[in-house]
């Protein structure tokens, strides 16, 4: 769905009947190690859809003019949704565009947003992250992987299976255990719990 220069995701088959927020992969992934960049399921399906691949770089463009960003996401999200996925791809990429996220969560307070992110391990973003995942309505959680160190305390973790360190709840989508991200909602509850996700 495009509106006013955003295109969001109205959902799909895993996260349920969600709207979603995406960016190019790879080149909005400082945080992105070797292991990632192989296996990154957003960066293949962008390949094999170029309208999705023009959609995320028209979002990348606007999300580099803050101010305008953040007045288009307030005016076109609906102010009645139960919950609002960042990045199906892509990645927090700039201290502006984390705060920028700050602001319109901010905005949303009776909205669970929630993310992935390997951005933590870029050492210039982790504070503006830290104060980003603080927000009672926002639940981040750090992405890491086989190559990747772990994630620092406190925060929850995105585990995938190939990593011999996962612990925490296999993804109940990818279990077939819940219908859908929003059917299970696991992920953007405030809880301690960490999750593993099956290499896809």
């Amino acid at each position: 769905m495009r509106l006013f220069g955003v295109s969001l995701g109205e959902g799909n088959v895993k996260v349920g009947d969600v709207f979603t927020f995406s960016l190019p992969s790879r080149k909005t992934c400082p945080g992105a190690s070797s292991w990632c960049w192989d296996y990154c399921y957003a960066y293949r399906y962008e390949r094999c859809r170029p309208g999705c691949q023009d959609a995320y770089e028209r979002n990348l463009s606007l999300s580099r003019d803050t101010g305008k960003f953040i007045r288009t996401l307030v005016g076109v999200l609906p102010r009645i949704m139960p919950c609002f996925r960042i990045h199906v791809g892509g990645d927090f990429y700039s201290v502006d565009y984390v705060h920028a996220w700050q602001r319109i969560c901010s905005a949303f307070p009776q909205v669970k947003f929630w993310a992935y992110t390997r951005s933590w391990a870029a050492p210039e973003l982790r504070t503006a992250l830290e104060g980003l995942r603080s927000l009672e309505n926002m639940q981040l959680m750090a992405s890491t992987d086989p190559a990747m160190p772990l994630p620092p305390s406190g925060w929850r973790v995105g585990f995938v299976d190939a990593d011999p360190r996962a612990q925490g709840m296999l993804c109940g989508e990818q279990t077939e255990q819940q219908e859908s991200c929003l059917a299970c909602g696991y992920c953007f509850q405030r809880s301690e719990g960490d999750v593993i996700f099956r290499v896809h």
